[in-house]
């Protein structure tokens, strides 16, 4: 004879992938006959673009362009020039077995770089692409929330957790122009470039979700004009996006995730045949995890005051705790530059900035790492570059000490800076950081409870019996061990916590013996 089981269907994701892999990029470049030769590198910069990326079957492909522009002083030492090329990569990673679609995010950034000069035409790189991915499928497990026959007893529980509500990858791009202004001079190359996505606000709400945000562009530029100078301009460009989203509504919490992949910045002729516009193109991506709170019941355990019970367990792990985090973490930094000193600074940025998070003992642990880069002109015009890394630590106070785990987007620009003396740079360096912070519990419940209908009844025993219980023990573990309904048990007894006040005899009746 089986129970009759009454399940209770709970929503969840279920990571198919959860890492990074890798891109190798080698190549050597020889230069353009339009290009001056090289007499000393400064900086090679590269920028992984994610051009695409799909989920076919068990596969997570992604393809992109790696832009690559390597800083170089001319034959004469005294003017900057830039090598600019684009080297395309591809790369793929297999997924955990799954039947269901699965959405995907992914980011791209520099693991490794290094690039040299054999001649003063040509150049030899060696880059390696990190490439970050997470892929959820959306599935549906069954939960023993109730069982119905006659003399069987149940302990059940029950837990304030988070399911799934829905996933889903959005990309878009944004397409400005930009003109020079305040009397800059026209542009003759890009030298660098830099492009963040900043999320300013999303709603969940009518089966859509609205994302509000901005993409802040930076980049400097070699002047057209006889001395060869640099000049720096800046751009944002709001976005907001509607995107329909099944089940979203204002219970949902929303885990957002957004990445920027091809950047374009061409410049572009006016009217007089100069070019002083600049055309803007960037592709963004999302993707979007929605959970809504629930409560969820389970079947502990079980016993029948009839007749042996065979129990079978399944297993899960409920989200109990979800929240999303926000904060910008400061530092102060000193850059030394050469001895020398700093006659004029051409432009200074942060790059290979990175962010791990970890929750200890209800503090959110940050390590902050990133590399602070500055070009710049020493006394007499001798052109310079120079960086140095920062790692540092930071953690912030929790409403709780649950154990979470915490997952950190990161982004890192210089709010402020002033030259001190002639040899340092003092800067105020700002990380936005948003992390993800969810707890799981795991849970055991019963799946099926069935007796052996050629299986003898318990003997009947004494029709009542007395029981000396000690402080502490649980109600349900003495009903059990007895094998009396509990529901007579805390009656008779006046017993209505889960465990006994204080030693004392208890009655127990044996309703087989009736």
């Amino acid at each position: 004879m089986q129970a009759n089981i009454k399940t209770q269907p709970h929503d969840c994701f279920d990571p198919v992938y959860d890492g990074a892999f890798e891109a190798p990029i080698d190549t050597e470049y020889n230069l353009p006959d339009y290009c001056a030769d090289i007499q000393k590198l400064l900086k090679c910069q590269a920028t992984p673009e994610i051009a695409s990326f799909v989920v076919a079957d068990d596969t997570l492909s992604c393809d992109g362009v790696c832009d690559i522009r390597v800083l170089y002083l001319d034959a004469k030492g005294d003017r900057i020039r830039c090598a600019e090329f684009t080297k395309e990569f591809t790369a793929s990673v297999r997924l955990k077995s799954t039947q269901e679609k699965a959405v995907a995010w992914m980011q791209a950034s520099i693991e490794r770089a290094a690039c040299r000069a054999v001649s003063a035409r040509r150049l030899d790189l060696h880059i390696t692409v990190s490439l970050r991915a997470l892929a959820v499928a959306q599935r549906q497990e069954l939960i023993t929330a109730d069982m119905e026959d006659d003399g069987i007893e149940k302990l059940k529980s029950g837990y304030r957790a988070f399911q799934a509500v829905n996933a889903l990858s959005h990309q878009f791009t944004l397409e400005d122009t930009l003109t020079l202004k305040n009397g800059k001079p026209p542009i003759e190359a890009i030298l660098r470039k830099s492009a963040s996505c900043r999320v300013g606000d999303c709603r969940p709400g009518d089966g859509q979700l609205t994302v509000n945000g901005s993409v802040e562009i930076a980049f400097l530029y070699l002047s057209a004009v006889d001395d060869g100078g640099v000049e720096r301009m800046s751009a944002s460009l709001d976005f907001s996006q509607v995107i329909d989203c099944a089940g979203a509504d204002g219970d949902c919490i929303c885990d957002l995730k957004a990445s920027i992949g091809e950047c374009s910045i061409q410049p572009k002729e006016d009217d007089v045949g100069e070019y002083t516009v600049a055309e803007l193109l960037v592709k963004v991506f999302l993707a979007a995890f929605l959970y809504k709170p629930c409560e969820v019941e389970i079947i502990d355990d079980a016993y029948s005051v009839k007749t042996p019970l065979t129990l079978r367990y399944g297993q899960t792990a409920l989200i109990t705790a979800q929240d999303t985090h926000s904060e910008v973490l400061k530092k102060k930094c000193i850059l030394p530059a050469a001895e020398e000193g700093i006659e004029k600074l051409l432009d200074i940025w942060c790059e290979q900035d990175k962010v791990q998070s970890t929750c200890d003992k209800g503090k959110l642990n940050y390590r902050v790492r990133f590399t602070v880069c500055m070009l710049y002109a020493a006394a007499g015009g001798r052109i310079l570059y120079t960086e140095k890394a920062f790692d540092y630590t930071a953690s912030t106070d929790m409403d709780d000490d649950l154990p979470r785990k915490s997952e950190t987007l990161s982004r890192t620009d210089i709010w402020e800076y002033r030259i001190a003396d002639r040899g340092t740079v003092e800067l105020s360096v700002e990380t936005a950081v948003t992390t993800c912070l969810s707890a799981k519990t795991p849970v055991q419940y019963i799946t099926a409870a069935e007796s052996d209908p050629n299986a003898q009844p318990y003997p009947a025993g004494a029709r009542l019996l007395v029981y000396y219980a000690a402080q502490g023990e649980k109600v349900w573990e003495i009903a059990k061990k007895h094998r009396t309904l509990l529901a007579d048990l805390r009656t008779q007894n006046e017993l209505y916590e889960d465990t006994v006040p204080e030693a004392r005899p208890i009655i127990l009746l044996n309703r087989s013996a009736i």
